[in-house]
């Protein structure tokens, strides 16, 4: 008889114990700690580095700024214009500049069209006594002029001509000599990126602005007021631009006018993307040069700026002005072209609103000033040079 095979028993398949869950403490605590990480992360990145609080060096500041252009008179038209804004402070009790904030896509110190309401508040508030000096009621249009509106721009070709009483919406280029425009609004276009009145070419010498006003229709940098050589300007009133003046040459007489109110993008195309460096006058070259009985106030980068940017400049004087604003507010830069020469500042009272503070006047050692007669405007102290 054969032996049969027993039947295989079937191996008891021992069923794995589940994975224990966390709970939801566990959960909730680890979400937690994620947050409180990411909020400290986000935090330290957007976050700058602390206020300087150190002293600022009263007469050497090499580390100011370097000269600047405020915006060319012919931009690239490949350039967008467009920039944001930063507020800017008034004037702390520390010799450190102030810091400048982000702050929303408008220009500063102004609103966006002049005559409106102001967005932000002034760099710094006007004195209480300017008595003597350049304001509304000695600048600009006379009262009751009337005016004939001009729209587009305005080439002048007729040696000799006189152009009074116009509105002109646009920019006005004089191409002849001896031309006198007066008693004339000039308001330029956004996205013209250039002066309100220019002369600066070879034909338009013995150009003469008086009793004008020039502003920018709306904010956009690198829109100048005045620029070119051998002209005069007086009794006129140049704001929200990014440089009233721009000197380029010899032979200029800036006298008894209002400067005020330049618009400052902490983004500007002209600067490569960097600050707008807007000044109430700048001279890139020349000489043969009288800045005499203005007032000033409102520029960033300094009041007078002298660069010898496209020249040397030799022979300037400044005198009897009311001159405020800026780092430093009259502000001498040598460019690698050796000593500015001739170079004359007397009889000036200068406001206490410049960014680095007690710094009226700043020079390189190697430029001699003949320097006389400047007070602070609030106290009548004698201001002191620094050294660049």
């Amino acid at each position: 008889m054969a032996l049969q095979p027993r039947p295989s028993r079937p191996v008891p398949v021992r069923p794995t114990p589940p994975r224990s869950r966390p709970s939801r403490a566990i959960l909730l605590g680890i979400s937690t700690l994620a947050t409180v990480a990411a909020f400290g992360t986000t935090y330290a990145l957007t976050q700058g580095p602390a206020e300087d609080t150190a002293p600022r060096a009263e007469r050497s500041l090499g580390d100011l700024p370097p000269d600047d252009f405020g915006g060319p008179a012919s931009p690239s038209p490949t350039v967008s214009p467009t920039a944001s804004s930063t507020r800017i402070p008034g004037p702390s009790a520390s010799g450190s500049p102030k810091k400048r904030p982000s702050g929303p896509a408008d220009p500063d110190r102004s609103s966006d069209r002049p005559g409106e309401p102001a967005e932000a508040e002034p760099l710094a508030a006007a004195p209480a006594n300017v008595s003597g000096f350049p304001g509304s009621g000695s600048t600009g249009v006379p009262n009751g002029k009337k005016l004939r509106v001009h729209r587009g721009d305005l080439t002048i070709r007729t040696a000799g001509k006189i152009v009074d009483g116009l509105e002109v919406h646009g920019k006005v280029s004089v191409e002849a000599p001896n031309v006198t425009i007066r008693n004339t609004v000039v308001i330029v276009p956004t996205g013209s990126e250039t002066a309100g009145i220019s002369n600066n070419n070879d034909n338009g010498r013995g150009m003469v602005v008086r009793n004008v006003e020039v502003r920018a229709a709306s904010s956009a940098p690198g829109v100048n007021g005045v620029t070119g050589h051998d002209f005069t300007l007086e009794r006129s009133e140049i704001h929200h631009v990014t440089d009233q003046v721009h000197i380029t040459g010899s032979n200029v007489t800036v006298r008894d006018n209002w400067f005020h109110d330049n618009y400052h993008f902490s983004s500007d195309p002209y600067q490569g993307g960097g600050a707008s460096h807007d000044d109430s006058i700048q001279i890139i070259g020349g000489g043969n040069i009288t800045i005499a009985g203005n007032r000033f106030t409102g520029a960033y980068n300094a009041g007078v700026m002298i660069s010898q940017s496209i020249g040397d400049v030799d022979g300037v004087t400044i005198r009897d002005n009311l001159l405020g604003g800026g780092g430093c507010t009259v502000n001498i830069s040598e460019k690698g072209r050796g000593p500015v020469g001739g170079l004359v500042i007397r009889d000036n009272r200068f406001l206490s609103d410049q960014r680095v503070d007690g710094c009226a006047i700043i020079r390189p050692s190697s430029t001699n000033i003949t320097h006389s007669g400047n007070v602070w405007h609030e106290s009548g102290r004698k201001v002191a040079l620094s050294r660049g």
